[in-house]
């Protein structure tokens, strides 16, 4: 059996921890929520109080390190400074690592850190994150990288979507959707937990990866199949606006993983899960 620590057990972080039980793992989970150890714990998950901000605030971190992966999954606060201060973040959870038996590591990241091109974007493409979020993130991939002590494989995941993450709620307040004829770059919940347990199942190390979904609806294309799909009434679309976007490829992923998406297109999502 062996043992992993995920560092944030929010909306991905959780979910992927049961999973991960459920195949046979041994869990830690972190939450920055004191009222979530509970819930870690009845779900069999050990429970670990961690903040990092940007030093770390735990009494057991040396605890919750002692495991054989540890899966990196808190992204950077919003905030002025976070190009300076998510790479401290990273800087002072390097530095623990050092000294715990962690050999592997996933890091969650995304594809923010690619610049819009209006093309196709891969791995090997040159980097040059337009948010201060994806430099920050950017910062976060190459210090983990260029370790020497411990293994790292990068996820870039795609804009997050499943379950009680729609689009419903900011289609409720807009009145204007602008850029409605850029590609969208989005993955389901359940393909980013399968996809991280296929690179530990298959030991994928040292791999940066795209992880996004097959299909790249429009902005116009996946408002309008989700406002029909809720009976809510669509907002004005920009249509003058020059579509200013990035379609994220896959391909690696794929190859390298021989996977195949649970839902390759997120303009149909069905009931399905993992």
């Amino acid at each position: 059996m062996k043992s992993i620590s995920v560092l944030g057990c929010g909306w991905l972080g959780f979910p992927l921890a049961k999973y991960l039980l459920e195949k046979g793992f041994e869990l830690k989970g972190s939450t920055t929520d004191k009222g979530k150890l509970l819930l870690l714990q009845k779900n069999s998950i050990s429970p670990f109080l961690i903040n990092i901000d940007p030093d770390i605030k735990s009494d057991n971190i040396n605890e919750f390190l002692s495991s054989d992966i540890l899966y990196i999954n808190f992204p950077p606060k919003r905030r002025d400074d976070i190009e300076d201060y998510h790479p401290k973040q990273i800087s002072n959870l390097i530095n623990e690592i050092k000294d715990s038996g962690i050999k592997k590591i996933i890091f969650a990241s995304s594809t923010s850190v690619y610049p819009n091109t209006n093309d196709i974007v891969d791995e090997r493409c040159d980097l040059m994150p337009d948010k201060n979020s994806g430099k920050a993130l950017l910062e976060a991939e190459k210090m983990l990288m260029g370790e020497r002590g411990f293994d790292t494989t990068v996820i870039r995941f795609a804009g997050l979507i499943g379950y009680e993450r729609s689009p419903l709620n900011s289609l409720k307040r807009k009145k204007l959707v602008v850029n409605p004829d850029a590609k969208l770059n989005l993955i389901h919940r359940d393909d980013c937990i399968k996809i991280s347990y296929e690179i530990i199942r298959n030991n994928i190390w040292n791999e940066t990866l795209n992880a996004c979904s097959d299909n790249h609806p429009t902005r116009k294309e996946y408002y309008s199949v989700e406002a029909k799909k809720h009976g809510i009434s669509l907002p004005d679309f920009d249509d003058q606006d020059n579509a200013e976007y990035k379609i994220i490829s896959n391909r690696k992923l794929k190859k390298l993983l021989n996977y195949e998406f649970i839902y390759p297109d997120p303009l149909n999502i069905t009931s399905k899960s993992l």
